[in-house]
């Protein structure tokens, strides 16, 4: 029988996502694994993490039994890295952007969040590069954090959400705008003033008039409430988060799985992937519409904004990203930077030739990714 793992802090959120069963009695001898997530049960992802550690469950007859804490429950958003390093959780969302020092390389992966411009096609690239083509990136998460990397999505488009109608580049002139990597350096570029916060603390720093604008999907409108304070949303692309891990464990549990539990793991990745890519395409869809019926305006910018942000990206990806690895301490950011372009190639190829719906996305990723990693 299974029971709830209820958390205090979390008391006041939904308490069925916001913590998972946990086998008891018969099924002591089972493998327990524990994963933490800052994110808040109204985000996209969370009730298909929920599926994801339910269908291991039921696919490993409970030999593997997944306890889950999200809305920073057990460890907040710059925490889980570390807290998973030593022993506090298994597993855990990371999000090197946040901890630069400590993850330098995942952090110049997130220098090339400025070239997405399609979740899907990057939700392919992000799982085959750390997975399968950037032994950097794996000896990143192995060696400093002991943890076997497992799978990461790529959200749809960033788009400037302000609290006040921003329209062309002046506006942006001297105002405190949330950002990170590269975006950091569109926003001194564009005469602004970066200020780094947690996508968790967005809507706190808005309607306390600590950040003017802030980039992030148009499903954040809803699902962070940003909607309720950025009533202003600039519809330029600005790119799209690309790097993080959402699920990783520890090497020392992945060690002690079977071949058979390792596969089941692997099995169920690719409908975690693609379903976290494709809720946000059809969420930003959806909130629009309902943002709009409430009043929230959205726009294009006018054109020298357009165009600063649209020369912007294509000269930080090709020119600029290979620095900021450099002074980051990446080994050979060049190298990642070439795969990153090889794969993006592959990636619009593949979805060109057989199809964007969710399920050939999923058999795609399994055909190409995940069928290729080791169990043994």
């Amino acid at each position: 029988m299974k029971k709830p793992v209820l958390k205090a802090a979390a008391a006041a959120l939904s308490v069925a996502l916001l913590a998972g069963p946990a086998l008891t009695g018969t099924a002591a001898a089972a493998t327990k694994l524990i994963y933490a997530n800052y994110l808040s049960p109204k985000h996209s992802t969370t009730p298909e993490l929920v599926k994801y550690f339910e269908a291991v469950e039921k696919d490993t007859n409970g030999s593997i039994d997944w306890e889950w804490h999200f809305a920073s429950a057990l460890l907040g958003i710059k925490d889980i890295p570390s807290g998973v390093r030593d022993g506090i959780a298994d597993g855990g969302y990371f999000v090197g952007a946040l901890v630069p020092s400590e993850m330098p390389v995942d952090a110049y992966l997130t220098d090339f969040s400025l070239m997405n411009d399609d979740a899907i096609a990057m939700s392919g690239v992000i799982n085959e590069l750390v997975l399968l083509r950037c032994p950097e990136c794996d000896d990143e998460f192995r060696n400093r954090f002991n943890v076997q990397y497992l799978a990461s999505y790529a959200p749809t488009d960033y788009v400037f959400q302000c609290k006040e109608e921003f329209r062309s580049l002046a506006d942006f002139k001297g105002q405190k705008i949330r950002a990170f990597g590269g975006w950091s350096d569109m926003i001194k570029a564009m005469g602004g003033i970066p200020v780094s916060i947690p996508a968790n603390e967005m809507y706190e720093a808005m309607s306390r008039g600590i950040i003017a604008c802030a980039p992030h999907s148009i499903t954040n409108q809803k699902t962070r409430s940003m909607g309720e304070v950025a009533h202003y949303i600039i519809l330029n692309s600005v790119g799209g988060f690309f790097g993080g891990s959402l699920i990783n464990l520890r090497t020392d549990k992945w060690d002690k799985l079977t071949p058979e539990e390792r596969k089941v793991m692997l099995k169920h990745l690719p409908a975690l992937v693609a379903a976290s890519a494709f809720n946000y395409v059809r969420m930003d869809e959806t909130v629009r519409k309902e943002m709009e019926a409430k009043g929230n305006k959205f726009y294009d910018a006018d054109p020298d904004l357009a165009k600063f942000i649209t020369d912007f990206r294509a000269s930080y990806v090709k020119e600029q990203t290979p620095k900021k690895g450099h002074e980051r301490g990446v080994k050979d950011p060049e190298g990642i930077a070439a795969t990153i372009r090889e794969l993006r190639a592959k990636w619009d190829g593949l979805l060109k030739k057989h199809g964007r719906d969710r399920a050939t996305f999923e058999k795609l990723l399994w055909d190409e990714v995940y069928s290729k990693v080791p169990v043994k």
